[in-house]
């Protein structure tokens, strides 16, 4: 009987908030009625099933880590990258550490995507999102800060004190959180040494606990010492689908070290990071596989050779002319040029 009747408030408080503008005093109010009566239990319970069932909360039906979909993703939409398809088994590793399963997380997962433009680094952080959280990038939970536009040299403590304010505010709510930084190149030196805390083996900072979520840094940095130390690997008869991390972690760590947000920063020293994963430079036809998935995508199953050709007429070589193997721009021009060539080669009884 009690329960039917906090249930039944419950539901009437939630249908007169209006578009979730008192989700907090809902809380509270959820908390002051039920501490004296209800076990802590019945109140997580009735709230994801009542509050949790209009609007995003940090339980498993918002955050349900499927690293199957990730797999799927990177199997069917990522093409030339052997070494990424290893974030599955590093995010399935930090999702059984969450879930307990295989004892506990002792620090946050930190990850470092480097490489030249184009050849799906952000597409690649856009699917771990997409596959951890039912909501993708438009989670509350997902954070996405962008190099000189975040942060810039101006005003640098103002914005460092921001920073530290959203993440904890963030993290605090839901401790499976995910933070992704872009454009690390772009960043004013230093200013990511004020997260360098959450980062640490630390069991709080500020009263938090971020050993369950996820950093994900993005950046150009190192893109062309990866695509020549390929190269020198290829000539010394290694595969390019047989290349380790080892291979191009220690030039990507001391690349990074001298650029950007990471410049002298104490997280490459005190290594933070837990993987630095290199993404190739890609070759042509590698870019003919992203040229035909997209077309795929704007309803062209079987592209004519012409219609590819079209389409693969804005990619350049490098990283030299002599070595002309690995595509500049990777896949990047091509989001843009396939809609065009798709429209260009429409019948004209289609227009």
């Amino acid at each position: 009987m009690l329960f039917r009747t906090i249930y039944g408030c419950v539901y009437l408080v939630l249908f007169l908030c209006v578009n979730y503008a008192c989700s907090e005093f809902t809380t509270i109010l959820l908390g002051s009625t039920m501490v004296a009566g209800v076990a802590g239990g019945w109140f997580d319970s009735i709230k994801e099933n009542t509050y949790c069932r209009y609007a995003e909360c940090c339980t498993d039906h918002y955050i349900p880590y499927d690293v199957d979909k990730l797999n799927q993703s990177l199997t069917e939409k990522m093409f030339g990258q052997p070494l990424v398809k290893e974030l599955v088994n590093i995010l399935t590793a930090h999702k059984k550490a969450v879930k307990k399963t295989t004892g506990f997380n002792e620090k946050a997962l930190v990850i470092s995507l480097h490489g030249w433009t184009g050849v799906g680094k952000n597409y690649a952080a856009t699917m771990v999102a997409d596959a951890l959280y039912k909501n993708g990038m438009k989670s509350k939970y997902v954070k996405f800060f962008m190099g000189e536009k975040d942060f810039g040299c101006s005003n640098l403590d103002v914005k460092k004190k921001h920073l530290i304010s959203i993440l904890n505010e963030t993290v605090e709510k839901c401790p499976k959180s995910l933070i992704i930084f872009d454009e690390i190149e772009k960043m004013c030196p230093t200013i990511l040494d004020i997260i360098r805390p959450m980062l640490d083996h630390h069991q709080t900072v500020d009263g938090i606990d971020y050993r369950d979520s996820i950093f994900i840094f993005i950046s150009n940095i190192g893109g062309l010492d990866i695509a020549n130390n390929l190269l020198k690997l290829i000539e010394d008869g290694i595969k390019r689908n047989e290349v380790d991390f080892h291979d191009f972690e220690p030039i990507i760590r001391k690349r990074s070290y001298f650029e950007g947000g990471f410049k002298e920063s104490t997280i490459i020293t005190q290594h933070l990071i837990d993987h630095y994963v290199p993404f190739l430079p890609l070759e042509q036809h590698h870019v003919e596989m992203c040229a035909l998935q997209i077309f795929r995508e704007n309803g062209i199953e079987d592209p004519s050779a012409e219609m590819l050709s079209d389409a693969m007429s804005v990619i350049t070589y490098g990283p030299t002319e002599d070595k002309a193997i690995f595509a500049n721009s990777g896949c990047k021009r091509l989001t843009r040029k396939v809609p065009y060539v798709v429209e260009k080669f429409k019948p004209k009884e289609d227009l």
